[in-house]
């Protein structure tokens, strides 16, 4: 038996993605969780946002939103999410993703990267942590009753 290696690559979204990123949102996230598509619209085209698409064999695997600012401080981006599909999970696309939008955060002057991840989201947390974030805080419930978020950041 041979093992077949898959090529992750990345690019920038296009107009023609908006259908394909809200199929992996379906998938990755329920409600009330779940983005709507008009947010999901509205951050696609925002001039402020980077949205990062993971494509494994011709398929659209996942994505990341990158906003270039931060509420908390507007020199620091904010990873709004990096979403991959269940069957291309542990092939790279979520960590060439996260590459893309630090990537994208560095052109864009800004000096540090922030993001929530749920606290039960233990490969996420793993991710992260390996790429040199840092634990800063928790925001109790920010996920609904009972969930709490990570707040992390890395300086880039």
């Amino acid at each position: 038996m041979t093992n077949v290696v898959s090529t992750v690559t990345s690019r920038l979204f296009e107009v023609s993605d908006l259908r394909a990123l809200y199929a992996v949102e379906e998938v990755c996230f329920a409600p009330p969780l779940r983005f709507s598509r008009g947010l999901m619209r509205s951050l696609a085209h925002d001039p402020n946002c980077r949205t990062w698409l993971g494509i494994v064999d011709n398929v659209r695997a996942g994505f990341a939103i990158l906003g270039l600012s931060s509420e908390d401080d507007p020199s620091a981006a904010y990873i709004w999410t990096i979403e991959v599909l269940p069957a291309f999970r542990r092939m790279g696309v979520a960590r060439q993703l996260l590459a893309r939008v630090e990537e994208s955060a560095r052109e864009a002057g800004c000096s540090a990267i922030e993001l929530h991840v749920s606290e039960r989201n233990s490969d996420a947390v793993a991710l992260y942590e390996g790429c040199g974030y840092l634990r800063f805080g928790v925001d109790a419930e920010f996920y609904g009753w009972g969930e709490d978020g990570l707040r992390y950041r890395k300086v880039i």
